[in-house]
């Protein structure tokens, strides 16, 4: 069942679950009791109705805000969702998919784990290397791990894991001496026959994960022969160092940061109403705009809020060319030198795909996507096809159903991706936001240099808001970090701000001589004014004008004066 966790206030750290209603208030009669002063004895009431959690303020003395805004009425609670009561803070967590119960499970025999774990032979030698390479964290650790597991089962002298094909071997990792030289003959028997071969005192075998060929190899020697079991666990290390090669390396950006939507804007808050609802349902999500806006920033926050919040996250860029986008959604086999790649519906198997730019896909890869996402099938590393669970989130540059309508996107993938659309608006229909993201970006730019953060001058906050941003947040992102660079703890006056802003408008045409001229005499009379720290005599006197003529200028070009005070 539904539980709230109480993040602040009196009561922090309490999980409460919540039947079919609970009532939070002060008094002790109420089912979730808050010792909070600034809660009302009845505040609110949580119930279930039509499979969804609700709330509705009991006339409170402080009212009830959930996610910072206050209620009036009955309002939906969604999984993350926050009740403002009081100085309390509770988290709304959906009912869990599984819970502890006490019931007898019959008669339980028990062992410590130590005493069924293989610790002696061969096996013993295959299920420690399988933990050392489960635990590796990059290719180059599965390399390193794989050549020291297999110099210690096979009791060698020297041991390499080497990447490559028959034109060369990439040495990759080598324990036990600087460089190994490995017969040609075994190195083709293991990379053109998948075959482990013993010689000697020499030991070879293919490096190879589930379908495709080996695209490396696994050695060893010593100066006693090598026996048939330990050409066994050589040749079963070979597999599992290809297997655990390929999982890291098709670990790509399977953490996804927790991510925040800035704008106090009408239509922005809309915008993020828009992606929180997307996040709490589990159908996909088509994202359109214009160049700028957001639209990544917009996925990783949806996949962040949503119950596939801890899965993986991954982004497929269909602008590369077509047979960069085709490996990295189905997959390649490997090949020498060439390790296998996971298609990214496999890698994204219990999370999220995000297709950016989906509209560039090409007609044939559109139409095998379409195919394989209507039948929720990835195509499988070892050939074939195997049922997964991904919900994807394309971005674009219009509706898809306009899109397709222009012939511009496969209608099979359009119906495949329907669902939930949400449009991601330009920065020029937000422009209340424009000062607080450029101080959000220019703090982020600053923090690494461990300076503060530059200001804006009243005129150049002015211009900036005016600015038609053709660019959109993106835009605005770079010219915060390039102001935090060079302006860093200083302020930024209007003349400091780049061409294109101080006039107004990137697409905007050619300017009359009276214009030029008007533009010089604004700026001359901000510098002025910065220069004097806001006093008009003095700024007047900078300029050879009378205080009369400076007011009036001042007025024609809607000037703001701010009094700067000495530090």
């Amino acid at each position: 069942m539904p539980a709230l966790l109480l993040l602040t206030g009196p009561s922090a750290g309490l999980r409460l679950e919540v039947k079919e209603e609970a009532v939070l208030g002060r008094s002790p009669s109420c089912e979730i009791p808050l010792e909070d002063g600034k809660v009302s004895r009845r505040h609110a009431r949580i119930f279930l109705k039509e499979g969804q959690a609700r709330i509705v303020d009991l006339g409170s003395r402080n009212g009830t805000a959930v996610n910072g805004e206050r209620i009036e009425g009955e309002a939906i609670l969604l999984p993350g969702d926050r009740v403002q009561v009081g100085d309390s803070t509770v988290l709304y967590e959906p009912p869990a998919k599984a819970s502890l119960q006490d019931r007898e499970a019959g008669e339980v025999h028990t062992f410590p784990v130590e005493e069924v774990l293989p610790a002696v032979g061969p096996v013993a030698a295959l299920y420690s290397a399988g933990v050392g390479l489960l635990s590796a964290t990059s290719e180059a650790m599965v390399l390193r791990r794989a050549a020291e597991e297999l110099g210690r089962s096979v009791n060698a002298d020297r041991a390499a894991a080497l990447l490559g094909g028959m034109e060369g071997l990439l040495t990759a990792a080598v324990v036990g001496a600087e460089a190994v030289e490995v017969p040609r003959s075994m190195v083709r028997a293991a990379l053109e026959r998948k075959e482990t071969g013993r010689a000697e005192g020499v030991l070879c075998a293919p490096l190879a994960a589930s379908g495709g060929l080996p695209f490396g190899i696994l050695y060893a020697d010593r100066t006693e022969p090598f026996g048939a079991e330990e050409q066994k666990v050589a040749a079963a290390l070979g597999r599992l160092a290809g297997e655990a090669f390929a999982a890291v390396r098709s670990r790509t950006e399977r953490e996804a940061p927790q991510v925040m939507l800035v704008g106090s804007s009408r239509q922005f808050r809309k915008t993020v109403e828009q992606a929180r609802r997307a996040a709490a349902g589990a159908e996909a999500v088509v994202l359109h705009g214009e160049a700028g806006t957001g639209k990544s920033l917009a996925a990783h926050y949806i996949h962040g809020r949503s119950s596939r919040g801890l899965g993986p996250l991954l982004s497929v860029d269909c602008r590369q060319g077509p047979l960069a986008v085709e490996e990295e959604l189905f997959g390649r086999q490997s090949g020498p030198g060439v390790p296998p790649l996971s298609s990214a519906l496999l890698r994204s198997d219990g999370g999220t795909l995000v297709l950016a730019h989906v509209e560039m896909l090409q007609r044939s890869t559109a139409e095998r996507l379409a195919r394989l996402l209507a039948r929720k099938m990835a195509p499988a590393r070892q050939g074939g096809e195997e049922p997964v669970d991904v919900r994807v989130i394309a971005s674009a540059s219009a509706p898809l159903q306009l899109l397709a309508a222009k012939g511009e996107i496969d209608g099979e993938l359009a119906k495949a991706l329907s669902g939930t659309e949400i449009e991601l608006l330009p920065l020029r229909e937000r422009r209340t936001d424009v000062p607080a993201l450029l101080e959000l970006f220019a703090a982020r730019a600053t923090r690494p240099l461990r300076r503060e953060p530059p200001t804006l001058s009243p005129d150049a906050r002015r211009m900036l808001v005016d600015y038609a941003w053709p660019g959109n947040v993106r835009e605005l992102r770079l010219l915060a970090e390039r102001l935090a660079v060079l302006y860093a703890g200083a302020e930024v006056s209007a003349l400091k701000l780049p061409p294109e802003v101080q006039e107004g408008s990137a697409a905007a045409g050619p300017k009359t001589l009276s214009q030029l001229i008007g533009r010089l005499e604004r700026d001359a009379i901000s510098e002025a004014l910065r220069e004097a720290r806001g006093k008009k005599i003095r700024a007047a006197a900078i300029l050879g004008i009378s205080r009369p003529t400076l007011d009036k200028k001042i007025e024609d070009y809607r000037l703001t004066v701010e009094k700067i005070r000495k530090a």
